[in-house]
């Protein structure tokens, strides 16, 4: 009976891989994000246009091309908040990290399986080798201060996880979950649902 079920777990484990690959051949991918985010100020209007520039750390300028990049990146998503970049007369200035990191988890049978016949069956062994999945953590930061008087008006923080590698096609959609409460902020953590597809990315209600 324990090889029974040691089997079967076996099997849904397998299945359970084959259905992320596949999900991943889908045209729509629903990317959950951790959010929190911050307001400092009743300033600042209900609706935009808002005005900013990018301001770098130390750390992004001396790798500049890398951060041209991520604000390439970031100037689609921004726009769809109204937060547009004007590098002469800025009403602000915006801080930007975003990254992503990969972590592997073994599973919990602790090997590879191997698939065989005996007659018309079929049956599956571990192997020595461990077996992994690989998890990709996305993060976002975000700090808008005004440009004038270099007060935080606003700050928000997006965390993802999952099996996505494409960090150009996730990491947008994590950084328009952080700043869905733009700019009014938001006392508490929450989950923001962020719905990927060809098309572009929609925030759910």
């Amino acid at each position: 009976m324990g090889t029974f079920c040691a089997r079967r777990a076996a099997s849904l484990y397998l299945l359970a891989l084959i259905g992320m690959a596949l999900a991943g051949c889908s045209t729509t991918r629903l990317i959950d994000s951790q959010v929190r985010s911050f307001t400092t100020t009743a300033d600042v209007p209900a609706d935009g246009p808002f005005s900013f520039r990018f301001e770098r750390l130390p750390s992004q300028q001396a790798d500049a091309q890398a951060q041209d990049r991520v604000e390439d990146m970031a100037l689609p998503v921004l726009a769809q908040k109204g937060l547009l970049p004007d590098a002469l007369a800025p009403r602000f200035t915006l801080e930007l990290r975003m990254a992503m990191e990969a972590a592997n988890q073994t599973d919990p049978f602790h090997g590879h399986w191997g698939f065989g016949t005996i007659g018309s069956g079929v049956w599956m062994q571990p192997m020595p080798m461990g077996l992994q999945a690989t998890s990709y953590r996305y993060s976002v930061h975000l700090l808008l201060r005004d440009a004038a008087s270099k007060a935080v008006v606003f700050e928000s923080t997006a965390q993802h996880e999952g099996p996505w590698s494409d960090r150009a096609a996730v990491l947008p959609a994590v950084l328009l979950a952080a700043v869905q409460d733009f700019p009014q902020g938001s006392d508490k953590a929450r989950r923001v649902l962020i719905d990927l597809s060809p098309g572009g990315m929609q925030a759910r209600p």
